[in-house]
């Protein structure tokens, strides 16, 4: 593909997902027609395309409207390139500029100081002030850059050296990270990480650096029986199965949500017992129960840039009212002496202190022993744990 006929392929793509679809499936539906487009074409528009949707309010500004070829002139004229280089009907590029979009382009280029515009959804925007307080600026900032790429280390397999010898013989070149005994910033070749034999045997997967901090806070003995109460692709279990021998097992109301564990559990040599609806009702207590609770993912938008741009804020009360159900189920099934450990990617306090304060007010026997916010920051997404036992 031509620099041309990418940048008219996102423009298709962005249009879909303004419209209401979700980003990942009309990149992966793209991919499936575009048989045309090799592997670096696909990963070019998809970088293209999470550019422009973690900044698609600013871009959309910059570029005169908030649709596809709105959103991309922004995302060129920030990117410092000339749009009309890209937009000349060239290489099954996009259509010359409107003489609209020209002026708009020259009134642009002009300005001596553009407006900050922020990529926040409207719904949330006294939130995220009232939680962010004087990072509220800086992390309107931080959340238009790519995300780092860390890699958590299986201990039990291997050694943090061990690891990056491998990857290196791979072309992939690594860091230490002196916050995480776990961790290895990964700075070349992040998609290779995948296709490694290191990937292939377990001795590594994939995890944000305050993912794997919060992980390391959770305490866990061997002999002890842990439920994942949210357990989605068994990410927690699987971080803390190489801290200790016991049983773990995995639960989500939505069962197709843990198709990945199989696979992940087997590739790292580690047995998680997946549990249904039925099964949930029948379980007796555990030492320790994690929920990972749905939540806005706020902290994590670098990721998941289309997140913000669907919520409202009826799904946002829907929201919170799942994660207090969830607070409340899930501390049911903790043994009189176990842990109860509540967790968001969320940099909301709605979601994170205001959640645990209410269920203290609603369960009066239990206490917070442990409670942290790990900040969004240039290294890892925003994180909230809390664990909470009952009192003695």
């Amino acid at each position: 593909m031509t620099p041309n006929a990418r940048i008219a392929s996102a423009i298709l793509i962005i249009d879909s997902i303004i419209a209401g679809d979700p980003a990942e499936k009309v990149l992966t539906n793209w991919a499936r027609k575009s048989r045309f487009a090799g592997s670096s074409d696909r990963s070019a528009v998809r970088d293209i395309v999470f550019d422009c949707l973690r900044s698609l309010n600013s871009f959309g500004t910059l570029g005169g409207n908030k649709t596809g070829r709105g959103v991309i002139i922004g995302y060129l004229l920030f990117s410092n390139k000339e749009p009309n280089l890209f937009f000349n009907g060239i290489g099954y590029g996009p259509s010359e500029l409107t003489p609209s979009e020209l002026s708009h382009i020259d009134l642009t280029q002009n300005e001596s100081s553009p407006l900050e515009v922020l990529d926040f959804p409207d719904c949330l925007l006294d939130e995220l002030k009232d939680s962010l307080g004087e990072s509220f600026y800086s992390v309107n900032k931080t959340l238009k850059q790519r995300a780092p790429f860390y890699i958590r280390v299986n201990l039990s397999k291997a050694t943090l050296d061990e690891v990056q010898l491998i990857l290196r013989d791979e072309g992939i070149e690594t860091e230490l990270d002196d916050t995480c005994v776990t961790a290895l910033k990964v700075l070349s070749n992040p998609r290779k990480v995948k296709q490694s034999d290191a990937y292939k045997t377990g001795l590594l997967d994939i995890q944000d650096l305050n993912s794997q901090i919060s992980c390391r806070t959770i305490p866990v003995k061997n002999g002890w029986k842990l439920l994942d109460f949210c357990a989605g692709g068994g990410g927690k279990s699987l971080a803390l199965s190489d801290r200790f021998s016991g049983t773990i097992d995995a639960y989500d109301k939505d069962f197709l949500r843990m198709k990945d564990i199989p696979v992940r559990s087997d590739r790292a040599g580690v047995t998680i017992n997946l549990l249904s609806n039925d099964d949930i009702r029948t379980v007796s207590s555990y030492d320790l129960v994690i929920c990972d609770v749905p939540c806005t993912g706020s902290g994590a938008w670098r990721r998941n840039p289309d997140a913000k741009w669907t919520l409202t804020t009826d799904n946002y009360e829907a929201l919170k009212k799942t994660q207090q159900e969830i607070f409340d189920d899930a501390s049911k099934l903790v043994s009189g002496n176990g842990v109860l450990v509540y967790m968001t990617c969320s940099l909301l306090k709605a979601e994170n202190s205001d959640q645990v304060e209410a269920f203290l007010l609603r369960n009066s026997d239990w206490e917070v022993v442990f409670q942290e916010s790990f900040p969004l920051s240039n290294s890892g997404d925003g994180f909230f744990v809390t664990h909470l036992k009952i009192s003695s």
